[in-house]
């Protein structure tokens, strides 16, 4: 539907201008890390959130050495990433680091989580929406 494509066009656009993606990237909150050249090298918006100069530099400056690593891993794009990151890696993490569990516990969690979730979703379903992420056209 014509309408429903320039309704989607009209979000991405303004979630991605400047303006707005300035603001987003600067709050935990929307879970954007920066992704502009721009946010990279204008300190402005980072200084305008609280952070320190020397913070801001810290941040920006890790985030951009990982980008730009030839060991950088793309975002896992597979169905139940959610499910993956935040139900189980987070919440097991969590635990680890108020000290609810141990890094044997931990890991372990995190593997029967992932495993009940891949079984649930299709190993096989799974491994081949893997793969096809890999070998989308960039």
């Amino acid at each position: 539907d014509p309408t429903v494509q320039d309704a989607a066009y009209a979000f991405l656009s303004y979630m991605s201008a400047p303006a707005e993606s300035n603001i987003d990237v600067t709050i935990g909150s929307t879970g954007f890390n920066p992704y502009r050249i721009s946010q990279f090298s204008d300190l402005t918006p980072w200084l305008a959130a609280g952070l320190s100069e020397a913070a801001a530099t810290d941040y920006l400056g890790a985030i951009k050495a990982s980008l730009e690593s030839p060991n950088m891993v793309l975002d896992l794009r597979i169905p139940q990433t959610a499910a993956y990151e935040q139900d189980v890696l987070d919440k097991a993490v969590a635990s680890y680091l108020v000290g609810d569990s141990d890094e044997a516990e931990t890991m372990q969690a995190i593997t029967d989580g992932w495993n009940a979730i891949t079984d649930k979703a299709g190993r096989e379903a799974q491994l081949a929406a893997y793969n096809a992420s890999l070998t989308v056209n960039r």
